[in-house]
């Protein structure tokens, strides 16, 4: 049960690397046996592109008036600790999307988790806001229409398509490779097709449309993420029999379907609050730093997020579900017949520790 948690995970794990990065649609022409944006984006694609750009053109004069006025203004000092300690407590970065108080807990764009759920638009009869809303709200800083969502839906569903050679890569590793390491192959495999990639190997990207790429990478990213994880899901526990995608359901519910461990909407619903829950978790996190830090060197999102996929996939982040799971089974086949007071755990806990 903890390595097929860990397996879910994997992309709702990656969720978290989804407002991160940013790029726009076209339609693909193969040329040399690679992915180019060719054509004009779809309506949903332009209008994500403007709200992106609108909130862009609005910070770029408060950054610069920042600069300008406080540029030179210390934010902290660092000791010999934090310096020791890998940085840690240094103040370093600004992150918009999200924010994670230790008071308040996480807000997505100002807005509380609480007040995400009330807000964002909900799958039919459900009562969890999406996790591709709360995609477009970290991106934009607004709250989609159900319009907006529904056609972000099928835009996505558009998207989804895995190159066989890149199914090959994932049906030929051992059952027992873990399903991050899987992962993390399948991203590294989809890398050819790369949009920012092969646009800037032309030598002719203009460095004020790096955004627009990386935003083409992203979207093909978050819509093939479930594709591939479901894939590895299916092969690991299921003996590589496959349920296929369904562009009648929202992108969680699609995923979830297509894991195929129960039919149910109670699952899908879960699935929807796991992904929506885990959509963004500041930027200082390791995988969101590894983001960042890899996309820093020109490195397109492919090879972003695998990097990112790397750092999650440590006992002291995104393998701690696991880790967890595993204590907590530990735990309950020590315990037999007794009763688990707060006592008890407490102790188990601290022999744990």
């Amino acid at each position: 049960q903890a390595s097929r948690c860990q397996a879910l995970g994997s992309v709702c794990s990656v969720v978290a690397m989804l407002s991160r990065m940013t790029s726009a649609r076209g339609a693909l022409r193969f040329r040399q046996g690679r992915l180019f944006a060719a054509m004009a984006p779809s309506p949903i694609v332009q209008t994500l592109r403007g709200e992106i750009k609108a909130l862009a053109d609005e910070m770029a004069p408060v950054v610069l008036k920042l600069k300008k006025e406080h540029g030179n203004t210390p934010v902290g000092v660092v000791n010999v600790n934090m310096v020791l300690g890998g940085m840690r407590g240094i103040k370093g970065m600004i992150y918009e999307t999200s924010l994670l108080d230790e008071q308040d807990g996480i807000t997505y764009r100002g807005y509380s988790l609480i007040e995400c759920m009330e807000k964002l638009p909900k799958a039919p009869g459900s009562e969890i806001g999406l996790p591709e809303a709360a995609l477009w709200l970290l991106l934009t800083g607004k709250m989609p229409t159900m319009d907006e969502v529904n056609q972000l839906n099928v835009e996505l569903h558009s998207r989804s398509a895995v190159p066989d050679s890149v199914m090959k890569v994932i049906d030929g590793l051992p059952k027992d490779t873990h399903p991050m390491t899987q992962l993390a192959m399948g991203l590294l495999a989809l890398q050819p097709t790369s949009h920012f990639g092969s646009a800037y190997r032309e030598g002719t990207l203009k460095k004020s449309d790096y955004w627009l790429y990386t935003l083409e990478d992203a979207l093909d990213l978050t819509a093939r993420i479930p594709i591939i994880a479901a894939r590895i899901f299916r092969n690991v526990y299921f003996e590589g029999k496959h349920i296929p995608a369904d562009p009648s359901l929202d992108w969680a519910a699609n995923y979830a379907k297509m894991m195929g461990v129960c039919d149910t909407e109670s699952f899908k619903d879960i699935t929807r609050l796991y992904l929506m829950l885990h959509a963004d978790h500041e930027g200082g996190n390791v995988s969101a730093h590894t983001t960042h830090l890899v996309g820093s060197a020109l490195s397109d999102a492919y090879y972003s997020y695998a990097a990112g996929v790397c750092g999650l996939a440590g006992p002291l982040h995104g393998l701690a579900n696991q880790e967890c799971l595993r204590w907590l089974k530990a735990t309950k086949a020590a315990l037999g017949d007794k009763e688990p007071t707060v006592e008890l755990l407490t102790k188990f806990a601290k022999d744990t520790l």
